[in-house]
């Protein structure tokens, strides 16, 4: 039993501990066999915070990167009390000998310091590796998340603000900023050098904020889902390449999928919860498995595992696809082959909710392909989730 049950959105292995978080910077750690709770980071009283005066360390991101020192790399969010003054954003690391410590690498001061669920890295890049950090135009109100006690409702998203791309030297160098129009977004599939002073990026960005579309009164109205999207500015999720001219400051964008024939869906091409080869991370690539929506259908709830091809003639499409009618599967978790070059070598599991049998199973699919090789009932109903990795070590867990 753990101090509270909000921290599982996603997970780290760090040492021995599997640690579960949230947007926020406190975590709790688990017994990676048994699941027992073995401890509770509050990220108020981490050591080491740096931040500017009146400000307390409010958020943070749900998808740290592990390092290979076996640290983990995260974000985090200062936010300013009350009055005037500025507010940061840090990327810092926290070591598995450590956990109550943490290691600042880089900062940069803002207006307003905003919700950054995820970020992107560099891996192996010539003259030090960079982060890449999405400002968008989503704040936090501190006295109102405190009197209500959600993140939704401490949010500001101010009409008129543009999302700013920050990318940071890893080494504490100098940050670029480059405002573009704005957006807002989920997740990263991934970053990477695309030149000696250029960065590319893999995104999922929409026209509105995502939170609003989760509202169970719309989530339990199948005309309200399918509709919402539509109803709101055509506000669907869209995967997007960005290139930032470190020089110049200039940035291009391209959508990588278009509806349609090369995406397999009718209406909108929306795609999530991305999960490449982890030999790519941080690299150029040619591919990714996602969590897929609106699957040859209108209906967002008609919900696929799909595999991209982004180095296909003709341009990127999907090449395979897992679906079956009223099953609903959470987000894919790729295994590769041990000593394979093929960088789609491999399995790809997720967890699925079958709707005409009502029961929940773990199903394991041909990463090529997406053909099911084998799958198993589970013992309990578990609804959608979103986060899950798998460790390939003596304590080797799926979660």
């Amino acid at each position: 039993k753990a101090p509270n049950d909000n921290q599982g959105v996603n997970m780290v292995k760090l040492g021995s501990t599997l640690e579960l978080l949230s947007d926020t910077t406190t975590f709790l750690g688990v017994d990676p066999e048994t699941l027992d709770f073995k401890e509770q980071v509050k990220g108020l009283e981490m050591a080491n915070q740096s931040n500017p005066l009146g400000d307390v360390c409010s958020q943070g991101s749900a998808h740290p990167y592990t390092m290979e020192d076996g640290s983990y790399l995260s974000l985090r969010e200062a936010n300013k009390l009350t009055g005037a003054g500025k507010e940061r954003m840090a990327l810092y690391r926290v070591h598995p000998e450590s956990h109550s410590v943490m290691d600042t690498l880089a900062y940069f001061d803002v207006p307003r310091a905003s919700y950054s669920h995820s970020f992107g890295i560099t891996r192996g890049r010539a003259g030090g590796d960079l982060a890449v950090v999405l400002a968008q135009p989503v704040f936090t109100n501190i006295a109102k998340l405190m009197s209500k006690a959600t993140m939704q409702a401490g949010f500001e998203t101010p009409e008129g603000v543009g999302t700013v791309i920050h990318v940071v030297p890893l080494d504490g160098g100098e940050p670029v900023a480059v405002e573009t129009r704005p957006f807002f977004f989920t997740h990263f599939s991934n970053t990477w050098s695309s030149g000696p002073k250029k960065v590319s990026f893999d995104v999922a960005i929409a026209s509105y904020l995502f939170m609003g579309y989760f509202d169970m009164g719309i989530q339990m109205n199948k005309t309200r889902r399918d509709n919402w999207y539509a109803e709101h500015n055509n506000s669907y999720s869209t995967t997007v390449r960005f290139e930032v001219d470190l020089e110049t400051k200039q940035v291009t964008e391209k959508e990588l999928l278009p509806k349609g024939e090369a995406c397999q869906s009718e209406i909108w091409c929306q795609l999530d919860l991305y999960k490449i080869h982890p030999d790519d991370e941080g690299k150029d690539y040619c591919g990714f498995w996602a969590w897929h929506t609106f699957a040859n259908s209108t209906a967002f709830s008609s919900w696929a595992v799909s595999r991209v091809d982004l180095c296909a003639p003709g341009g990127a499409r999907v090449v395979a696809m897992w679906k079956q009618e009223n099953v609903y599967p959470s987000e894919p978790t790729f295994v590769p082959k041990p000593g394979s070059k093929d960088r789609t070598a491999g399995v790809v599991m997720f967890k699925v909710f079958d709707g005409n049998k009502n029961e929940s199973r773990i199903v394991v699919t041909d990463a090529t392909t997406l053909e099911t090789i084998s799958e198993g009932v589970l013992p309990i109903h578990i609804p959608f989730t979103v986060h899950g990795r798998w460790y390939d070590d003596a304590t080797s867990v799926v979660v």
